[in-house]
């Protein structure tokens, strides 16, 4: 059995820790929705969940990642499918656990933390609840530094760590473990299992240690969700300009306000492939009148086209945020008539290695044509 979370860390000799409550949780929750890129669920699913730990007096700790043992492991826990379906397929709350307990006795080690698989309005406090409920910290970072659709799609993977094996539950308490060398098999064959779950699985998975964490994850993750939801909740306070603070915060350049006048979407690829997949087409607003911006997505917003100019490419982040409130734009409740700042914002440079942009650069996405960095396509 694992000791508690406070017995680990005195063991590993951590004495810089973060103990987070529930204000700490609202902030976390919403930066992350916002880093998430259209997609990462609803951000209320995950908020609750977390939110129901702390009300049963457990503890979500968060450390430095340069604060893991090389030699403990990590896995990720989160949610897999399409983000639609999560909203009226919502969890029990165990599946994450049953996920864990079933890699632990199939590793046959014990797991000593929880890293965040993305940034997401489920996939960042759905994990730091179950670290809350093993009893184990969480590692303040992830594998993307926003969200994308399929489980290969992380710098652990491009950075040498495997995804498999992964186990994947569902509410009735189904496990399949999937172990293969094939990456992108184990994105097939976790998918196939969340389409025969009812289009959503609870996974657990990307075993690593903490050697290979301190390569592959991009550090801090969860504390810039932190700062951002914290200086969005300030803004509207004080009615100030959440998008001017979100673009000085992240680094990134706001090209766009508009209104969408029109949605295309796919639903056949959720039901075959548990993806939630489309077009938005957005009218300009102010500054903006008279241009025309489309946004193609797959669970996450993808590719940004202005007036006939490419302006963001995969794996570079689209956020689409209310102009008022700063509040992000799912693809999964989007609708007509919404009007919004379009912000996009530099990858992180772990995701923009040669392996990075082949496993979710723009050719992968099915475009032809090569990535550039979003700072170069701005100019």
């Amino acid at each position: 059995m694992l000791v508690d979370v406070y017995g680990i860390l005195k063991e590993w000799g951590v004495t810089t820790y973060k103990v987070i409550n529930e204000d700490d949780l609202r902030e976390i929750t919403l930066g992350a929705s916002i880093l998430a890129t259209g997609g990462g669920g609803d951000p209320e699913i995950g908020f609750l969940w977390a939110l129901n730990v702390l009300k049963e007096q457990k503890d979500i700790v968060i450390i430095d990642p340069l604060d893991f043992p090389d030699d403990a492991l990590a896995v990720i826990a989160g949610c897999l499918g399409a983000p639609i379906v999560l909203t009226e397929k919502p969890p029990n709350g165990k599946e994450v656990l049953w996920g864990i307990d079933g890699l632990r006795k199939y590793l046959k080690k014990e797991v000593k933390a929880i890293i965040p698989p993305e940034a997401g309005g489920v996939n960042t406090p759905v994990p730091m609840a179950v670290a809350g409920v093993v009893g184990v910290p969480v590692i303040d970072a992830d594998g993307m530094g926003r969200a994308f659709p399929e489980l290969q799609m992380t710098s652990f993977y491009t950075h040498g760590v495997s995804p498999s094996p992964t186990a994947a539950a569902n509410e009735k308490g189904a496990i399949t473990i999937v172990d293969t060398e094939n990456a992108l098999m184990a994105e097939r064959i976790t998918r196939n299992a969340a389409m025969a779950y009812g289009g959503i699985s609870w996974i657990a998975g990307y075993p690593m240690t903490g050697k290979e964490l301190k390569k592959a994850a991009i550090f801090n993750s969860i504390s810039k969700s932190w700062e951002l939801g914290k200086v969005v909740y300030r803004c509207r306070k004080f009615h100030d300009d959440p998008i001017e603070s979100v673009v000085q915060i992240i680094g990134g350049f706001r090209v766009f306000k508009g209104k969408i006048i029109d949605i295309s979407r796919e639903f056949g690829a959720e039901k075959t492939k548990g993806f939630s997949m489309g077009k938005l087409t957005l009218e300009g607003l102010d500054d903006y009148s008279g241009s025309r911006a489309f946004v193609d997505f797959q669970n996450e917003w993808l590719r940004l086209e202005i007036d006939g100019r490419v302006m963001c490419l995969p794996p570079d982040l689209i956020l689409i945020l209310d102009s008022e409130t700063g509040e992000p734009i799912r693809t999964d409740i989007v609708k007509y008539g919404y009007r919004g700042s379009i912000v996009v914002v530099p990858a992180d440079e772990k995701m923009r290695t040669e392996m990075g942009i082949k496993a979710f650069g723009p050719e992968y996405f099915g475009y032809n044509e090569p990535y550039v960095p979003v700072e170069k396509l701005i100019k």
